[in-house]
């Protein structure tokens, strides 16, 4: 019973992170600034004051909430609405990304460990799970524990992920108010905005944790009843 109460947890709090952040973006998409800066223009500016002009401001072409930062082509992909619109959830997001251009400029410390743990959690999140059930199926008790490791490595790798994100964002924050481009009242809801986004990052983490759980408490229950 516990192993289906572990589950159905991990996967409510993985919807109810997604939820959240969703209900933030919607809100604070309708909210202008009053400076009426376009996430293009903040990410630019930003990038700009920072000495970074050769990172190319772009629209993403995967849609909604798929901004991100590439390093390999050195530029930053907003969503259609982030680019274009002026609300505080454009902004917010804008200056996040860019807040991640700016740490690989600086070689921000995290980052290097996330590049080291980056092919790994590309095997792992590929073959981690069919490694795990395999192994689980075939009562291959060894392949079932070397599954387990790879999901370790997922874990590993979004721990790892959560400073990064959390340091982008205190950036974001700091500039945004520093620069004049958000006033204080404006800041409180762009840090909502931002606490939602991060909040995925969190959720995604512990459920992996909790499925991991699940895994072990099963193996744990075979033992036994042999």
């Amino acid at each position: 019973m516990e192993q289906y109460i572990i589950y159905f947890a991990a996967i409510a709090l993985v919807m109810w992170a997604q939820f959240k952040v969703k209900g933030a973006y919607t809100r604070f998409s309708q909210v202008p600034t009053e400076n009426g800066y376009t996430g293009a223009q903040v990410a630019r500016h930003i990038l700009d004051q920072n000495g970074l002009q050769n990172v190319i401001v772009q629209v993403s072409q995967n849609g909604l909430l798929s901004d991100h930062y590439d390093p390999r082509s050195e530029t930053v992909n907003l969503s259609p609405k982030v680019y274009n619109e002026n609300s505080i959830a454009s902004v917010a997001v804008a200056a996040h990304e860019v807040g991640h251009a700016i740490q690989h400029a600086e070689n921000y410390g995290a980052i290097k460990i996330r590049n080291v743990l980056l092919p790994f959690a590309v095997v792992a999140g590929n073959l981690g799970w069919i490694v795990c059930i395999a192994g689980f199926i075939l009562g291959l008790m060894q392949i079932f524990w070397v599954g387990i490791a790879m999901l370790f490595v997922i874990a590993a790798f979004q721990l790892v992920t959560l400073p990064v994100e959390l340091n982008a964002s205190g950036r974001a924050l700091t500039i945004l108010s520093a620069d004049g481009i958000i006033n204080d009242d404006e800041r409180a809801d762009a840090k909502a905005m931002l606490n939602a986004a991060a909040f995925t990052y969190i959720a995604a983490l512990l459920a992996t944790l909790l499925q991991i759980a699940r895994l072990i408490l099963m193996a744990n229950s075979r033992s036994r009843r042999r």
